[in-house]
């Protein structure tokens, strides 16, 4: 039994350390960057200043209309500092505005007519 609780200590021990990576893919929408969830902890946990980057994100997207989702990638590197890659909005934002709708379908694929008419 003692050589088993020598390994399980060796073994915790490892574990206790979490190494985050250093690339963020996340989607924020357009001049809204606050240093609340989820995007606080998200930053917060790898060491980058918040206040800093929401202020420099908000900035970037001044152009854009306030609220569409921007998918984003941040490269964090080892001295704290990051590289902020802001893309184009995903094409289903788009969809749905024209549709005038909030979400998608639920089940894709599935719609009531096809179910009714199949059988």
């Amino acid at each position: 039994m003692s050589k088993a609780g020598g390994k399980m200590k060796a073994m915790k021990k490892a574990v206790d350390k979490v190494v985050h990576g250093n690339l963020i893919k996340t989607n924020i929408p357009a001049g809204m960057a606050i240093a609340g969830p989820p995007l606080g902890p998200m930053l917060g946990q790898r060491g980058l200043n918040i206040a800093a980057f929401c202020k420099d994100f908000n900035a970037r997207t001044a152009h854009f209309i306030e609220g569409v989702p921007l998918p984003c990638r941040i490269l964090v590197r080892s001295d704290r500092s990051y590289e902020l890659t802001i893309h184009n909005p995903p094409s289903t934002y788009f969809i749905k505005q024209a549709a005038g709708i909030q979400r998608g379908a639920m089940s894709p694929g599935k719609s009531r007519w096809s179910e009714n008419w199949c059988h």
